[in-house]
């Protein structure tokens, strides 16, 4: 290995600079201290010792630390950073061509800036064969940043009003929640995955139309940095082949829901409205919308055409642990206690 000989050629020369190194006479004039070159040093032998074992040291082991440098250093620059092949240098080339002074964060959430990054990738943004690189280039970006390797300086932040952003807390919240339930993912997977990425905006337009799909986006960062999404542990435990679907509750058609065990969730844009459990989910929102027993969600769900309504099922195969009630119990108390609906009472 090239890697090696610079070693060994470097341990070479160190070697004959020992051999041809005339160690210096010490001559005792007192019991403590030694003379070097008519210098006059205190020392006792066993330090004397150890500084010519330090120094040998320090000789040999130099070209070892300088080689080991080297390569780790050229290692750094190479390193292939995900599957695709890509390597640091290439993410931060691209990084630095694309970001135009914004953040890592910043450029995933703005698609212009975003698509000009894969296009210097040579990733069709649009492509949906190339969606796997798209995914694995966008994550290896936000890995360097997160190693602290990404080494471009950022000069700018969004110019969107933060007022803006908190207004669509409650919908990103929402919206991020049901991505999240539905695959089982991470909020770096829905925001660098061009799929999850469109569902995530699908949903937060089914409470608030029109939302911008950026603004969304920084919503959800912004909860993410506040704590608010923290994994609930039951939707990692109770995953018995469950499957989240979101309906519009404006001309609903109760036939098409399961009648299965799960638990639902009513929301509209201003956040969670109500949450229960049910051993047959059909039935049991058919009997909300007869006149639900909860004053307040029936007042909202008989004017659903000012704030739409969006019906959210976790519904369970039939003969799944959600057919006990303690367990659907379990799973519903949960919800309530990390999304705060407005009408339910907190566990």
């Amino acid at each position: 290995m090239h890697e090696e000989s610079l070693v060994e050629s470097s341990q070479r020369e160190h070697f004959a600079r020992l051999e041809s190194f005339d160690m210096p006479a010490f001559t005792q004039d007192s019991p403590d201290s030694r003379s070097v070159n008519s210098m006059t040093v205190p020392c006792t032998t066993n330090t004397c010792a150890i500084t010519v074992c330090l120094v040998i040291s320090s000789l040999i082991l130099s070209p070892f630390a300088f080689a080991q440098e080297s390569v780790e250093s050229t290692a750094s620059s190479s390193h292939v950073v995900n599957s695709t092949g890509f390597t640091a240098d290439e993410i931060r080339d691209a990084y630095r061509k694309s970001h135009q002074g914004y953040s890592s964060d910043e450029l995933i959430l703005q698609d212009k800036l975003r698509e000009t990054f894969l296009r210097e990738l040579g990733i069709d943004p649009n492509e949906e064969s190339q969606f796997d690189r798209q995914r694995t280039a966008l994550r290896a970006l936000l890995q360097l940043r997160k190693r602290g390797d990404l080494d471009v300086p950022t000069t700018k932040r969004s110019g969107e009003a933060s007022q803006t952003i908190n207004a669509a807390i409650p919908t990103a919240e929402i919206a991020i929640r049901t991505v999240l339930d539905r695959h089982e993912a991470m909020i770096d997977d829905v925001l660098c995955d061009p799929s999850m990425r469109s569902e995530l905006q699908q949903e937060a337009e089914r409470l608030s139309k029109g939302v911008s799909a950026e603004t969304v986006r920084r919503a959800v960062l912004r909860l993410r940095k506040s704590r608010r999404l923290r994994p609930e542990l039951v939707l990692r435990v109770a995953d018995w082949d469950r499957t989240v679907t979101t309906h519009p509750m404006k001309n609903l058609a109760l036939d098409t829901l399961p009648n299965t065990p799960g638990v639902y969730l009513f929301r509209d844009s201003t956040g969670y409205l109500y949450i229960g459990e049910a051993i047959r989910l059909r039935d049991r929102i058919g009997d909300h919308l007869r006149g639900s027993h909860n004053a307040g969600l029936a007042s909202i769900l008989g004017d659903d055409a000012s704030n739409p309504v969006t019906l959210e099922l976790h519904a369970f195969p039939a003969n799944s642990p959600a057919k006990k009630l303690t367990v659907r119990r379990a799973y519903e108390s949960e919800l309530i206690r990390s999304r705060h609906p407005r009408f339910n009472l907190q566990p």
